[in-house]
């Protein structure tokens, strides 16, 4: 049995952003985010 298998280097990248509250400075991080990433967390400042 032949078995065929794509892999990708796993990468971390952080978006740091500003925006008026916490949905707004979201929404700025999400509209960078490329393409197939997925989110690991939001960290808000405190």
């Amino acid at each position: 049995m032949k078995v065929e298998v794509t892999i990708a280097p796993v990468e971390i990248r952080v978006i740091e952003v500003e925006g008026a509250d916490y949905e707004s400075a979201k929404a700025a991080a999400e509209a960078q985010i490329p393409e197939g990433w997925r989110v690991l967390q939001y960290l808000p400042e405190r």
